[in-house]
């Protein structure tokens, strides 16, 4: 049991993906997106953890560290899907009244 919870209090910190679409304003998350080059124009924020790994890796980016970056991006993402879980009461809140991100 003590490992349970132990596991469950570091996944938050293991989604990078949510806690940047969680904790960063819309304008960062955007700037950041366009930095990477993503091709998303709009992203929702209902499970946007697992929306945003996947802007990242749709991306004009090319890296040689691509099958690296493809790996952690899996691996976040599953870990972005159990947080985006929790927490979908507060995005469906959120995509409600402000609707999906606009990253262009």
């Amino acid at each position: 049991m003590k490992q349970l919870w132990t596991l469950l209090a570091i996944l938050p910190l293991s989604a990078c993906g949510t806690m940047t679409t969680l904790t960063h304003s819309d304008r960062e998350i955007a700037d950041n997106l366009k930095r990477q080059k993503s091709n998303c124009q709009v992203m929702p924020r209902v499970y946007s953890g697992v929306s945003y790994n996947a802007c990242k890796l749709n991306s004009n980016n090319a890296s040689i560290y691509y099958d690296w970056m493809l790996s952690f991006y899996l691996i976040d993402s599953v870990a972005s899907a159990a947080t985006d879980t929790i927490a979908l009461p507060y995005t469906l809140y959120r995509q409600n009244r402000d609707g999906n991100l606009q990253l262009d």
